[in-house]
């Protein structure tokens, strides 16, 4: 278990959340909009930036018409005839880069992103990643039951509508690398396990983080092992990655994908460590005798769950399966139909 340390603790910067088509200035010069989500999380943060010849905006909302009404209302009262010349987006998940297509068709947007994020969104934009049968063959592997199977991988087979065809060109961000938006430099900090390559953005003039989905106020980000990498660490790469945001002032502004800005960013980390490290303890405690990541994300998710969810839950039981067997913690095993089987050491 990780001993916490005392730093400042998690505020909100404001009380005022901006509802769908409000454009809110949340600090000098950054232009905070709320996208709707059609989901249980049922929003977006995203982030404009004026310069002296146009605009940036950084992330996009997902792929439906509400949304495009929406920009198309906001564009019309903010540009003030300037292009909207850059789309910067942390991560190819589709309420991030949904509408990158259509702002970079309709509007002109060159897109800046990391090259895994850019690769991933290519591909999921154009069509599902693999066959039915393909994803059906994984979630056996993890326990699924036949008759839930369309139910848990109607997710993956489903993604492509949520996005517009991502640009077939783009400009790479890397990690440590800087960007210049409006004369201020920010530095790109690239994090994993959420996402591929993940970008944050952080400002030492501004003192300000846009974090995306890689620190979040209330929620962890969600943490998958996924069918193209089923032997995959990611809740470690996530922990990881995350220390390179330590070295950041515990005074920044964090300007996060969902819910509120806020500051107290060390305090933050440290609860999202105790969060995994108390979800990891409870995965062991779970697994006395061998069990399935199926079974297992149906004792750590008890709850109803919708499809979205159920896929979800099994994603992040499994990440956190994987996490203890790579720590020699649970050893895996495989019965006679082919399922992987999980007991504590």
């Amino acid at each position: 278990m990780t001993t916490l340390t005392k730093t400042k603790p998690v505020e909100y910067l404001t009380d005022h959340v901006p509802e769908p088509g409000d454009v809110y200035e949340v600090l000098p010069g950054i232009q905070w909009i709320r996208m709707p989500l059609p989901f249980q999380l049922d929003h977006i943060n995203l982030w404009m930036m004026e310069e002296e010849d146009g605009w940036v905006l950084v992330d996009t909302g997902i792929n439906n018409n509400r949304t495009k009404e929406i920009w198309r209302d906001i564009f019309g009262r903010l540009l003030k005839g300037k292009p909207l010349k850059r789309l910067i987006c942390t991560h190819a998940h589709p309420d991030h880069l949904g509408l990158g297509g259509w702002l970079h068709t309709e509007y002109g947007a060159e897109l800046v992103i990391t090259r895994e994020e850019w690769t991933f969104g290519r591909i999921v934009s154009r069509g599902s990643m693999a066959t039915t049968e393909f994803y059906h063959q994984y979630l056996r592997r993890v326990g699924v039951q036949e008759d839930e199977l369309d139910d848990y991988s109607q997710h993956l087979v489903s993604t492509e509508h949520l996005y517009e065809e991502v640009p077939a060109r783009y400009q790479r961000l890397r990690d440590g690398y800087s960007i210049n938006i409006g004369d201020i430099n920010w530095e790109v900090i690239v994090g994993l396990g959420h996402a591929m390559e993940h970008a944050c953005l952080y400002c030492e003039k501004l003192n300000v983080l846009i974090a995306g989905d890689q620190v979040l106020p209330k929620i962890s980000p969600t943490i998958l092992v996924h069918s193209h990498e089923p032997k995959a660490n990611p809740l470690k790469d996530f922990l990881d990655s995350n220390k390179k945001l330590r070295r950041l002032p515990d005074s920044v502004t964090v300007l996060p994908s969902h819910n509120r800005p806020f500051t107290g960013l060390h305090t933050r980390l440290d609860q999202i460590i105790a969060h995994h490290d108390e979800r990891l303890e409870k995965v062991r405690n779970i697994c006395e005798e061998p069990l399935s990541g199926f079974e297992v994300a149906k004792r750590l998710f008890p709850q109803e769950l919708d499809q979205s969810g159920k896929f979800f839950a099994t994603g992040e039981a499994i990440s956190h399966i994987r996490y203890l067997e790579y720590e020699g913690k649970l050893k895996r095993t495989e019965n006679p139909d082919g399922i992987e089987c999980f007991q504590c050491v």
